[in-house]
This record gives C-alpha cells, sequence and structure tokens, in this order.
C-alpha cells in the first residue's frame, strides 16, 4: 500500500509540477507556452548524445581498469550532457526565443528540465513501468521489472521524486544563466552554465559510486541551493536588462 502510494505521489509530482509552474508564468507574466515546447523539444534532440556515449563506454571499458575506468566513464556523458544540453539551451534561448526576460529564461528552463527530462524522460517512463507492472506483471517477459518493483524499497519513488524537483531548480537556473548572457551581452555566463552542469553531473554520480545514495542526494542538494541563489541574483535586477532586449515576435 505504502510503495503504491509513493508511486502515484513520485508520478504526480514529476509530471504535474512542470505543468503548474509552466501555467503559472503563462497566466501570471503572460509567457507564451511556445517556449515551454521548445525547451522540451530541444531537451528530446539533446538526447542523440546517447549512442555516442554508448560506444565511448564500451571502449572505455576495454582499455582502462579501476579509478581510472570510474572516473572515465562518469566524466565522459556528463560532459556531453554539459555539451549537448547547454549548446541546445543556447541555441534555442539565442536564436529561437525573441522579446528576451527572465520570465521567458524561467519559463524555457521548465520545458527543458521539467517537460523534457521531468514529465517525458521520467515521469512518463515511470507511469508506464507502474501500470505494465500493476495490470502485466504475471507475464514471463516482464519478469525482471516485476523483481524490480518487487524489491524496491517503499520511499525510493518519493527519494527519486525529490531529486527531479532539484534537478528543476537546478535546470531553472541553467536557463537564467544562458538568458542572462544574451540580455547581458556577458558570454561567458554560458560557459560557467556548461561548467556547472559537468560538475553536478560528474560529482552527484561519482559520490553515490564512492558512498552512499544520500550523500549524492545531499549532493543533488547543494547544486540546487546554488541555484536558487543564482535565479534570486538575476532575478532582483533582470528589468534593467529587460529594457535592452533584441529582436521582435511573440515567442
Amino acid at each position: 500500500m505504502l510503495k503504491d502510494a509513493s508511486f502515484i505521489f513520485a508520478i504526480l509530482l514529476e509530471i504535474g509540477v512542470p505543468i503548474i509552474i509552466a501555467s503559472f508564468l503563462a497566466k501570471r507574466f503572460r509567457v507564451s507556452w511556445k517556449i515551454f515546447f521548445i525547451g522540451l523539444i530541444l531537451f528530446l534532440i539533446s538526447l542523440i548524445r546517447i549512442p555516442l556515449n554508448s560506444i565511448v563506454s564500451e571502449f572505455l571499458r576495454f582499455n582502462f581498469m579501476g579509478e581510472k575506468l570510474l572516473i572515465l566513464s562518469i566524466l565522459f556523458p556528463s560532459f556531453t550532457a554539459a555539451l549537448f544540453e547547454e549548446g541546445f539551451r543556447t541555441l534555442g534561448i539565442g536564436l529561437i526565443v525573441r522579446q528576451k526576460n527572465f520570465y521567458k529564461g524561467l519559463m524555457y528552463g521548465i520545458g527543458h528540465g521539467g517537460g523534457g527530462e521531468s514529465m517525458i524522460f521520467v515521469g512518463f517512463s515511470l507511469l508506464a513501468n507502474y501500470v505494465a507492472y500493476k495490470l502485466l506483471g504475471t507475464l514471463p517477459m516482464l519478469a525482471p521489472l516485476k523483481e524490480s518493483f518487487d524489491s524496491m524499497i517503499w520511499y525510493m519513488p518519493l527519494i527519486g521524486a525529490g531529486e527531479r524537483m532539484m534537478t528543476i531548480v537546478i535546470q531553472l537556473a541553467f536557463s537564467v544563466l544562458v538568458m542572462a548572457a544574451f540580455l547581458r551581452k556577458k558570454y561567458y555566463l554560458i560557459f560557467i552554465a556548461f561548467l556547472m552542469h559537468l560538475a553536478i553531473d560528474f560529482f552527484t554520480v561519482y559520490v553515490a559510486s564512492k558512498t552512499s545514495i544520500l550523500w549524492s542526494e545531499l549532493t543533488v542538494l547543494f547544486f540546487a541551493a546554488i541555484s536558487v541563489l543564482i535565479i534570486m541574483f538575476f532575478y532582483r535586477d533582470y528589468k534593467k536588462y529587460e529594457k535592452s532586449d533584441t529582436g521582435s515576435g511573440a515567442a
């Protein structure tokens, strides 16, 4: 019973929170839903890196061992995630989103990290697996899925959902940084977003491999706290730079 409630609540958070935040931005600040879907689509396109990660992972497995293998196996996918995601984020915010402002940065971020990552990549995937487990769990072909769900501690889905919420905050900060780069014409902020993305992806996985899931989640929490500070900092003075927006159009 507790496990079912945990799964349902986690799914509702992962799918519902991005929709709630995007709806608030659209209604309160009149930000177009187009920007949400731009962020969502470009996140999904950024996943073209996954086959490359698989190829390099095989290469590393046959050519390295021990600590070198561990570090490189975490570092390379962290690098490609930062490169592709921040690259497409820069493309989306820099070339597609017009009449730039702080709230459009937030909307892009919730589309990227909420719509693409939390809703589709995690939430809907978890929903599909949960439904398959509940309705078709007796099928032999789903035996591994059933075993995985049955052996899972009841609160694990909640931990995953909590991490998604922290990751959404982090993705919002990345988008605010990239938006500020164009508003302020300080393009090194894009590089800062890239480095921060690389560091978060690397250290959360590395800490998990060396310690426990608890310390890994605390690492995510640390970066989420930094992300809140970044969002607050750029919120304070965004109006000053909003006056110097470039481009035209409704998006």
